[in-house]
Parts: structure tokens; C-alpha cells; sequence
């Protein structure tokens, strides 16, 4: 089965489905940090990341983490860095919940993924983008 959406679309979907006052963007940016680092950190395609970064705008970047450094200050000076999903009611103690939600609703969109996450790996990204 082929999707064209990533499976960040199918993690964020399950916040703003129990959580339907978050835009579906605000729930990207929020969790793009932690999701993205997890496919750098595991070298899915880490000359895609090093393009990606040259695309915006770091044309020295060498490594697939120019990346982050790349979104992180797209964020700033979109002033969207410190979106909060505490913000918007949602709590740690509904990252296994979410998790679930996201396997058995969106869970086609991880099939395209060049690293296949596990349950732990979904839990964690909503933990590490938590504040």
C-alpha cells in the first residue's frame, strides 16, 4: 500500500482528534523537532536531510543535523517555536492513548517510512515535543 503522507500527519492527527481546538499545522510544528530528529538519529535518508537544510537557505550544511538547526530557525522567525501542546490541554499521561489511536487510524501513513518507528519511538516523540 503507498501513501504520500508521512506518518508525523498520522502521530499529529491523533492530537487534534482528542484535542480538536489544535489546528492540524500547530500539531506539526509542535512534534517536527523530536519526528524528524528520530529519522536523522537512525540515517533515513540522511542526504535528503542535507539537501533539505541547503534548500533552506544553509548552504554550508554538511550533515543530516543542519537540518534541525534549519527548522528550528524557520520556526523562530515564523514565531512559532514555543507552540505549547499544554496550550492545548493535552497531558503526558495521554501519549500511550495517542499512540494507539494513531496505529489503528493512521496507521497506512508509517508504511512509507524509511525507518519503521515502534510503539515506544511514537511515545517518545510526544515526549521529547512536550512542554
Amino acid at each position: 500500500t503507498l501513501t504520500l503522507l508521512t506518518s508525523e500527519h498520522g502521530i499529529e492527527h491523533s492530537l487534534s482528534a482528542y484535542h480538536p481546538s489544535l489546528p492540524h499545522g500547530a500539531g506539526l510544528i509542535m512534534i517536527s523537532k523530536a519526528y524528524f530528529s528520530y529519522f536523522i538519529k537512525n540515517h533515513g535518508c540522511d542526504d535528503r536531510f542535507i539537501e533539505l537544510a541547503r534548500l533552506m537557505g544553509m548552504t554550508d550544511a554538511t550533515k543530516p543535523e543542519d537540518f534541525i538547526t534549519a527548522l528550528v530557525n524557520l520556526q523562530e522567525a515564523c514565531g512559532v517555536a514555543d507552540l505549547k501542546m499544554s496550550d492545548y490541554g493535552i497531558t503526558p499521561d495521554e501519549f500511550e492513548t495517542l499512540m494507539r489511536n494513531t496505529r489503528e487510524v493512521m496507521g497506512i501513513m508509517f508504511t512509507a517510512d524509511r525507518v519503521q518507528m515502534s510503539d515506544e519511538d511514537i511515545v517518545s516523540i510526544l515526549a521529547e515535543s512536550y512542554k
